[in-house]
């Protein structure tokens, strides 16, 4: 059986193996699964970069037509939706005077040719233009389903944050008992 190079990880009766994912079998779609991940990569820093640039516009183009957004599943709503997506990015964008946000450790499972799981460590740093607020350091990860779309582009289709801890903040402790591999917002 041939083994794909970074496969999501699962334990199973207390041993480390390899989640199966949408398989591949010749040498072309083993290279498009390589090239597939690195564009879901770059979707992920695009996305960073855009934040940390104030680039709303640029935000919300990394979501698919009807994406989906949570903060976390301690805030009940979810932003359904491009256009949606764009308008509360906007509404949020202004408190901050600089940010740096951080990607790492990602982990991709896909579902299907076109669709993937994706579970990465993320770590933000914001300063505020309100002086008297402190600086806040954010330690969490993203849960993202990404879909291939008509144009070829991998765009979220489902992007939850989920906060293992902050300083200057007061999120804590939610990374514990989530599902694995993680599941996309309304599944």
């Amino acid at each position: 059986m041939k083994r794909g190079v970074f496969r999501m990880k699962v334990t199973v009766d207390g041993k480390m193996t390899t989640l199966k994912d949408a398989p591949v079998s010749t040498l072309e779609e083993r290279i498009q699964r390589l090239e597939d991940r690195a564009a879901i990569e770059e979707c992920m820093m695009h996305y960073m970069r855009c934040c940390d640039n104030f680039d709303t516009v640029g935000m919300a183009s990394c979501f698919s037509k009807d994406g989906k957004l949570s903060w976390g599943d301690i805030y009940p709503s979810v932003v359904t939706g491009r256009e949606a997506i764009l308008e509360h990015l906007q509404g949020l964008i202004g408190a901050a005077r600089t940010q740096s946000h951080f990607c790492t450790n990602q982990q991709i499972y896909f579902e299907s040719k076109d669709s993937a799981i994706v579970h990465c460590y993320m770590y933000s740093w914001q300063t505020w233009k309100d002086t008297a607020k402190e600086d806040t350091y954010c330690y969490g990860r993203y849960e993202t389903q990404v879909v291939r779309e008509e144009d070829g582009e991998w765009r979220f289709a489902s992007f939850k944050l989920v906060m293992a801890g902050q300083v200057g903040g007061v999120r804590t402790e939610e990374q514990f008992n989530r599902p694995w591999p993680p599941v996309p917002i309304g599944r």
